[in-house]
Parts: structure tokens; C-alpha cells; sequence
């Protein structure tokens, strides 16, 4: 598991959601947004590139 995502509904201003990404096994306190189709985020620590559809899997499944 590289991305996590956690459903939030009450939340008013993220109504969707928030995702965090799990480097080296801990997961990253720190929500990130979905990038942009063309800029996948990669992470500073681990290199690793998630693009737009990882997070979206993440959405469905929950993590990725």
C-alpha cells in the first residue's frame, strides 16, 4: 500500500475525502492533493510517482 485514502463526510471543507500517502511504511500525516493529469506527485523520500488514477483507485478501494 502506497496510497491510502480516508472517507471523511462531515468534513465541510474536504467533503470527499483526504489522501495520504504510506512511505516506508508509515503513513504520512500530511494529506495530499490529487495532481494534475500531466504532474504526477512524487514523493521527496521514497521517489515514488503517483498520478491522477492511482488516486482514484485509492478513492474506491480505500488504498492502493
Amino acid at each position: 500500500m502506497v496510497l491510502m485514502f480516508e472517507n471523511e463526510p462531515l468534513d465541510n471543507e474536504h467533503a470527499g475525502g483526504h489522501y495520504y500517502h504510506v512511505c516506508r511504511g508509515r503513513i504520512d500525516p500530511t494529506s495530499i492533493p490529487v495532481p494534475p493529469p500531466d504532474h504526477p506527485y512524487e514523493c521527496p523520500q521514497c521517489g515514488i510517482e503517483l498520478e491522477t488514477e492511482d488516486f482514484w483507485v485509492a478513492q474506491l478501494k480505500g488504498s492502493v
